[in-house]
């Protein structure tokens, strides 16, 4: 039975279902902060919740399995195995390693290397066919694995923030954005303000003047044997290489021209793999990340009942007048860090998932484009450096471990002038 009592002027329903609904998706968000239980599980457990109460049908409790971003983030999974499988990107951090003479230029080519291949696939895949190289660079090096491993975790983690399918809040985003105005992001419109990142994290790095702490040399190394034999880089060498750069350079032109949208363009460049062979079914499907899709699944849906009960429309009022006659650069700038937050102590996509509509209020109240508002909840979303938490460090501290309070002090500095060049670059392109 509806605990519903009358409908709003906008369609919402209104009584005590959005405050219900924000109750229970902040002991979800505490839950998975605290990390004692499987985070699929806690946002699966507040989705049926939701549902047992009343609060929202089971038509939008259960849409989130449906939304388009799940979808496009599934055939960015086949597509990052399908990269693997046919060894497209074989021997490039052999190449890397015989190029750099220092070992500054080793790492920052590895770190480089890293942030380019996460713009154009799953960042923890980008972080998966590095990282071999990267413990093996250490080693030669006399280095400790962190001391490659920290900057190729957040360079990864960065680099996603580049093109539309780098990461999963900027194919939420653009998702959003196609399903509130008809219009969805390119792929490189997300590219000025992520460049600006990174350019600001190479900066700083390059004047701390020092390798970044890692854990003592040898730990976390035994895991990856040396090679036997030198691997040389040659993309275009077999048919399976030349048909995977095929469909990944038709899918980019497709989505990045708006042609299709991203599910449909890198669903047809998985199609096209498979039907060459290359991608192979069961090692596809265990290349899923059930727990993230899951998860996702259930936090879009989640996201739909926020918007469904009105408890959206209700945050959304009450931050409006905290934020009314804010400059527009001031506002970027708090939905950057705000988003940021969420996303260090959650999950970046949920961060995303939740941001989008809240942004997209606060822009219409507040004299700003919608446009500039989600850009900047991308930003801010594809922000994890506070804490160790996002998939890719923590894939990196398995085999390359480093200092945790390391990264927290330069996570809080990269934060900070990281979101200050993304904020100024969203207002002037944006705004």
């Amino acid at each position: 039975m509806s605990l519903a009592k009358s409908t709003g002027k906008r369609g919402h329903r209104v009584g005590v279902e959005p405050f219900l609904t924000w109750v229970v998706l902040l002991a979800v968000l505490i839950l998975i902060a605290r990390g004692r239980f499987r985070i699929e599980v806690v946002a699966l457990t507040g989705l049926f919740l939701l549902g047992i109460l009343g609060a929202a049908p089971a038509r939008v409790l259960f849409s989130g399995f449906g939304h388009p971003a799940l979808a496009t983030i599934v055939a960015v999974f086949f597509l990052s195995q399908g990269i693997v499988d046919s060894g497209l990107m074989l021997g490039l951090g052999q190449a890397l390693a015989r190029r750099a003479s220092s070992r500054r230029g080793q790492i920052l080519g590895v770190a480089a290397a890293g942030s380019l291949l996460s713009a154009f696939m799953n960042n923890v895949g980008a972080v998966g066919l590095m990282l071999p190289t990267a413990v093996r660079m250490a080693k030669r090096s006399g280095l400790s694995p962190g001391s490659f491993g920290l900057p190729l975790a957040v360079a990864s983690i960065l680099g996603g923030t580049l093109t539309l399918i780098g990461s999963a809040p900027n194919i939420i985003i653009a998702s959003y954005m196609f399903s509130l105005t008809g219009e969805s992001f390119k792929m490189f419109d997300f590219a000025p303000h992520g460049l600006a990142m990174l350019l600001m994290a190479w900066l700083l790095f390059s004047a701390s003047g020092r390798a970044p702490a890692g854990m003592p040399a040898g730990e976390g190394a035994g895991e990856l044997p040396e090679p036997d034999r030198v691997i040389p880089f040659a993309p275009f060498s077999t048919r399976e290489r030349r048909v995977t750069f095929a469909a990944i350079l038709l899918a980019v032109l497709a989505v990045s021209t708006g042609l299709l949208h991203p599910a449909l363009g890198f669903g047809g460049a998985v199609l096209l793999m498979y039907l060459f062979g290359i991608i192979r079914l069961p090692g596809a499907y265990r290349a899923l990340d059930l727990k993230i899709l899951f998860f996702l699944g259930a936090m879009l849906g989640m996201g739909e009942a926020l918007e469904h009960t009105g408890a959206l429309e209700l945050l959304s009022g009450v931050l409006a007048g905290f934020t009314e006659g804010v400059p527009p650069f001031l506002l970027i700038l708090l939905l950057i860090f705000v988003s940021s937050a969420l996303s260090n102590a959650v999950n970046n996509a949920a961060a995303a998932v939740f941001m989008a509509p809240l942004a997209a209020g606060l822009a219409a109240g507040g004299g700003l484009g919608v446009g500039a508002a989600l850009m900047a909840v991308a930003a801010g979303s594809n922000m994890t450096l506070l804490l160790p938490t996002h998939q890719a460090a923590l894939m990196v501290m398995s085999k390359a471990p480093f200092d945790t309070a390391a990264f927290v002090r330069g996570g809080l500095v990269l934060s900070l002038f990281c979101g200050l060049a993304a904020a100024a670059v969203i207002t002037l392109v944006w705004r």
